[in-house]
């Protein structure tokens, strides 16, 4: 996971809200791109021990565009006073990074558009390890043609027709409900590849003054595109320093500035990261990433995936010191585009950026550590931000 995104992050309730499992990590969730858990592994346990489908390969990218957002109603004592909420249309992206052993490790990233530059903005991160059977965004279709239709208070289960950019699909479709949760999918039975996700959420909280105000999260979820990464090192290893149980630790400084006014100087700030290990594969770790800053820890922790099968991961495998400086990764629907800008047998420094708004920079030791990152954004032309960190031995 790219360190100096998550220090940016904005941890949307509805990943919060994903019930945890008694698993090996914190990564070890069965997550829908919502964030959300996925009731359907618990429903059909055979989902969790089916194979992935075909279409299912290390290095696959989901885009599903989003309009989500956060309505709060608030009430007096029965009467309704106002409501208000904010919405916004953006990008999850879920990348398949490993397939092993029947687990699925997957990375999401939700992308914003930033209003003034149209360049989108990263905004969540986090890891899952799934069942290979049943992942983010797929399930496995045999077992799903098998799976008969239902009308109960929690789950409704049928089977219809759905059309995605003019091609229509033979479905099946899932609507579940539980705990002011709403959660809906469709699949194509062919493939069985998410096409369509809806997740609302619902809570009610007191106000001081002696009324309630219902909050709500809700996202509307379809499929945009379905791409190959290009991974030049898919055939490394992980390092063998990257062992389950061990840590690293980053320090730096967070700066924020307006362009408006460049006679201001920026506002500096300490900052930390720690990466800890807790499962260690043979292409893939899981752990937990943890940011601190001058004003607390935000957030708590983040669920973390990294593999080989990665680009601007916190390690690379040592076979990527061999590769020459281009363009590794040009990603059509976020403009995200990753290059090496230097290598030797010494080590390597690679960047992401939509030479918009973005840019990250990460350079790799020999061992294939990362052990100096700096991430620079703008929110159009009125503020800016700068996190670096460096590897602390």
């Amino acid at each position: 996971m790219a360190l100096l995104v998550v220090l940016a992050v904005l941890v949307v309730p509805l990943l919060l809200l994903a019930s945890p499992l008694t698993l090996a990590s914190d990564a070890a969730r069965m997550t829908l791109p919502s964030g959300m858990s996925n009731p359907l592994t618990i429903r059909y346990p055979e989902l969790a021990q089916a194979p992935s489908p075909p279409l299912i390969v290390e290095g696959l990218r989901a885009t599903y565009e989003i309009v989500a957002g956060s309505p709060d109603v608030v009430a007096g004592k029965g009467d309704v006073a106002y409501s208000k909420g904010e919405y916004g249309a953006g990008l999850v992206q879920i990348d398949i990074l490993a397939l092993e052993d029947g687990q699925a490790a997957t990375r999401t990233v939700s992308f914003a558009p930033d209003a003034i530059t149209g360049g989108m903005k990263k905004i969540n991160i986090y890891g899952s390890v799934n069942a290979a059977g049943c992942g983010d965004f797929w399930c496995n279709p045999s077992l799903l043609a098998a799976i008969p239709n239902r009308a109960g208070e929690d789950l409704t289960v049928d089977r219809g027709k759905y059309d995605l950019n003019g091609q229509e699909y033979d479905v099946i479709r899932f609507y579940y409900r539980s705990q002011g949760i709403s959660l809906g999918m469709i699949y194509d039975l062919e493939t069985g590849i998410l096409l369509h996700h809806t997740a609302d959420y619902t809570s009610n909280l007191p106000t001081e003054e002696g009324g309630m105000v219902t909050r709500g999260q809700n996202a509307i979820m379809r499929l945009r595109n379905l791409r190959q990464v290009n991974i030049p090192w898919n055939d490394g290893r992980v390092p063998s320093w990257a062992r389950g149980g061990s840590s690293l630790h980053f320090q730096g400084t967070h700066s924020f500035w307006l362009p408006q006014l460049p006679d201001v100087a920026p506002t500096v700030s300490p900052i930390s990261v720690r990466v800890d290990i807790q499962e260690a594969h043979e292409r893939f770790i899981e752990g937990r990433q943890q940011t601190y800053t001058q004003e607390a820890v935000q957030p708590a922790y983040v669920p973390m995936v990294s593999s080989i099968s990665q680009l601007m991961g916190f390690w690379v495998p040592k076979e990527a010191m061999s590769l020459r400086p281009a363009i590794i990764d040009s990603d059509p629907d976020t403009g995200m585009v990753v290059s090496i800008l230097e290598s030797s047998p010494d080590g390597l420094i690679m960047q992401e950026t939509n030479n918009i708004n973005y840019k990250f920079i990460a350079a790799y030791d020999a061992s294939g550590r990362v052990v100096q990152t700096v991430i620079e954004s703008y929110a159009g032309t009125a503020t800016g931000q700068r996190d670096e960190l460096q590897l602390v031995e």
